[in-house]
């Protein structure tokens, strides 16, 4: 996925969560599965909602940038899953104590999450499928980035 990323540049990149600025659209590996698109089954109104939950994860300084890009991609996924927010770092399972947490069982949470996202293990890494083309661990990577930096702030 990405050149290896040092302890300490990835204990930072868990506490901060979301990024304050919108970082660019991180590199597909080609190797890496990927899921088959979805049918779209939104009527107009139910995209638009799906369109204003995705943003809500962002400030509104954000929405401007992000909301034609979370469109293309429920038209062209049928979901949206933030690829743009998608950690350049490394996904798999690291040695317990390179967490940044508060508490080992929050180490252990992050572990597993990061076990079940590693392309080695998950079928379609990239769009957070674990397992039989639906098992997902997060809806989109806000997801992923707040569940993360919330663990490492759990005490």
């Amino acid at each position: 996925m990405s050149a290896q990323t040092s302890p300490e540049s990835f204990q930072q990149q868990i506490r901060q969560g979301i990024p304050d600025t919108i970082p660019a659209m991180p590199k597909d590996d080609p190797a890496i599965s990927r899921a088959p698109e979805r049918p779209m089954l939104l009527s107009a109104d139910e995209k638009k909602l799906a369109l204003r939950n995705a943003l809500r994860y962002f400030p509104p300084g954000m929405h401007a940038e992000l909301a034609p890009e979370f469109a293309d991609e429920l038209a062209s996924h049928g979901r949206i899953y933030m690829h743009r927010f998608r950690p350049t770092y490394d996904m798999h399972a690291r040695p317990i104590d390179q967490y940044p947490v508060q508490c080992a069982q929050a180490a252990g949470i992050m572990l597993m999450i990061q076990n079940n996202l590693d392309p080695a293990v998950a079928q379609h890494p990239y769009e957070l499928i674990t397992y039989g083309g639906n098992g997902t661990v997060f809806q989109n990577w806000a997801q992923y980035l707040l569940t993360m930096k919330y663990l490492s702030e759990m005490s």
